[in-house]
């Protein structure tokens, strides 16, 4: 169940891409935390993508220019449910998903830093509650999508 936020320029993507990159990054995230890829379990993952004019964005102090696309992603998991290998496939994972969409040639590195935030469970709420791991892991049978 990350939690993401994709900070990128606005031109980034387009909507078909968003829709394809979100859908595929809630794929590679429930297989890699080896959750259930149930309609429940895909419901309670939420990216948000925050799209940012490129004049408000700045590479090595200067603002970038209308093509360069650089992205920060922030990843919130629950602390215990990635451990190292995991998370270096998380990485790994995210970096060829998102390259793929931002359609970058051959040879070309994808400007993209990744952060994961272990988040203690006590601190993870959601609908007025608080949310485990093995919630995620053992949903009712009956759970519907939020």
């Amino acid at each position: 169940m990350p939690l993401i936020y994709l900070n990128c320029p606005e031109y980034a993507f387009d909507q078909f891409n968003k829709n394809k990159l979100a859908d595929e990054l809630t794929t590679i995230a429930l297989q890699i935390e080896q959750l259930p890829d149930t309609p429940f379990v895909r419901s309670t993952c939420w990216i948000f993508f925050n799209e940012i004019r490129a004049n408000n964005i700045y590479k090595g102090g200067k603002a970038i220019n209308s093509e360069d696309k650089i992205l920060s992603m922030e990843v919130n998991v629950f602390k215990g449910g990635l451990d190292t290998i995991k998370k270096g496939r998380l990485i790994d994972e995210f970096t060829t998903c998102i390259r793929k969409y931002l359609n970058l040639p051959d040879g070309k590195i994808t400007p993209l830093y990744i952060i994961i935030r272990d988040i203690n469970e006590e601190n993870w709420g959601v609908f007025g509650s608080r949310i485990t791991l093995h919630d995620l892991i053992n949903p009712p049978q009956d759970a519907k999508p939020i």
